[in-house]
């Protein structure tokens, strides 16, 4: 997982402005909303935003305790359209021709899920939505 996170992280080497980390979903700016409606990507039920946009891309983080491999499907039933990229055992659900590998991922809308380990018992993911300006 922390390949795949690294991987990302470097495909869109980005300056993160923080947000509360209290906020819920429908805290999106109106112009994230905007983002979102435009390209086509719902917000994770019962998902909590915790921080988002940048100068390139305009990238949403959401937390939830349901698993990586629940929300990615969900994403797959919902985005039907979008193409699934493996690294590392974790999927990338991105906009475009299937086929695709991770350094051509930068200028596409991605999703992925990954679970947060920062404490033993910690059962938080984190779903990053990445979509270019």
């Amino acid at each position: 997982m922390k390949k795949v996170m690294l991987a990302l992280i470097l495909l869109a080497v980005v300056t993160v402005a923080a947000v509360p980390l209290s906020a819920n979903a429908e805290d999106l700016s109106a112009a994230q909303q905007k983002i979102l409606k435009s390209t086509g990507v719902p917000v994770y039920p019962g998902s909590t935003y915790t921080t988002g946009d940048n100068e390139i891309a305009t990238v949403l983080w959401f937390s939830t305790t349901d698993s990586p491999d629940k929300i990615m499907a969900w994403y797959e039933k919902k985005l039907s359209g979008w193409s699934v990229l493996v690294l590392n055992g974790s999927k990338v659900l991105y906009k475009g021709p299937k086929g695709m590998v991770a350094k051509d991922l930068s200028s596409k809308p991605y999703i992925f899920a990954e679970a947060k380990h920062e404490i033993p018992d910690d059962t938080e993911v984190e779903i990053t939505i990445r979509i270019p300006k």
